[in-house]
């Protein structure tokens, strides 16, 4: 039973490159190569195994077929004890290379205890985001997955304001500008556009929503700015760069029904959306070509989409 299993996952494995291509493969194998250099030269001995526990320990805890295997195996744990001792292998070898025979005898006998072990629950509480227009699920859903990235730029922020550079503020408020974008990323469903009894509710409903949200997260970056001095420059881009982030929103949550195609949204983002959004910020003037962009999208959205709303 398990060399049939083995072979399984071989074949699993081979039709997953071959899915991937030659070129990808080709990385993927090379970066496996890095990784196991780089293991070979480390200097403390202690990694090695680490690595080792962490990426089995990882593989038993996240793994789905333990239901299935309890159907065709009478011990399940021995049928894992024989799977990790062979992925384990690799890095006995790469400790008998090193020249570290206690570390290469010590891995099977840790490994071996894995198998027994049940896996840890974890359970997520949600945290309830009021500071959020709750009318938007699509930027509470990107923050949700987006916050720790949010909470880094502004501790980050934070520190080059206590030392008295004030630019890095700045970089951080043109950063989240940018990611918090990714709300308007994906391919919206058509049906949607009917829970909106009119165009103008449609049209009401996302500028509330995104000039609220990108107040809420801008206000810090704008109080770190300020913390220095109210200078005129500083003033200027934290203004500009809140309405660049307004109507980059805008612009996003528009396109996507223009354009209902990942492709079109991803060119669109990285071609137009994002390098006007970082000149806005800096040249207040950008704000009058993206409301421009702004009422394209409008008017092509009341002509494609008006029959929903008579």
């Amino acid at each position: 039973m398990f060399g049939y299993y083995v072979r399984l996952r071989l074949r699993s494995g081979g039709r997953l490159l071959k899915e991937l291509g030659i070129v990808r493969s080709m990385l993927l194998v090379g970066l496996l190569a890095f990784a196991v250099a780089i293991l070979c030269k480390v200097e403390a001995s202690w990694i090695l195994p680490l690595v080792c526990l962490l990426v089995i320990g990882g593989y038993h805890q996240t793994r789905k077929d333990r239901d299935f295997l309890r159907r065709f195996t009478d011990d399940v744990s021995l049928f894992f004890l024989c799977e990790y001792l062979l992925l384990s292998l690799p890095f006995v070898v790469i400790a008998g290379i090193r020249g570290d025979w206690v570390i290469a005898l010590c891995i099977p006998l840790v490994i071996g205890w894995i198998p027994f072990l049940r896996p840890v629950r974890f359970r997520t509480i949600p945290v309830r985001l009021g500071f959020l227009y709750v009318g938007n699920m699509e930027y509470i859903r990107m923050f949700r997955r987006m916050g720790w990235l949010y909470l880094i730029t502004i501790g980050v922020s934070a520190l080059g304001c206590l030392h008295g550079n004030v630019r890095v503020a700045k970089a951080g408020m043109v950063l989240w500008g940018i990611i918090q974008s990714g709300a308007y990323s994906y391919v919206p469903d058509a049906h949607l556009l009917q829970k909106f009894k009119s165009y103008r509710i449609l049209q009401r409903e996302l500028w509330k929503a995104n000039v609220w949200n990108a107040s809420v997260f801008s206000l810090p970056f704008g109080v770190m700015c300020f913390a220095v001095g109210f200078r005129t420059e500083d003033v200027l881009f934290f203004f500009s760069c809140l309405m660049a982030g307004v109507f980059y929103l805008q612009v996003m949550a528009l396109f996507r029904w223009v354009c209902p195609v990942s492709a079109g949204i991803v060119v669109i983002q990285l071609a137009v959306c994002i390098p006007l959004f970082v000149w806005t910020c800096f040249v207040w003037v950008g704000c009058l070509a993206e409301l421009m962009i702004v009422g394209i999208l409008s008017y092509v959205i009341w002509i494609k989409w008006k029959v929903l709303w008579k």
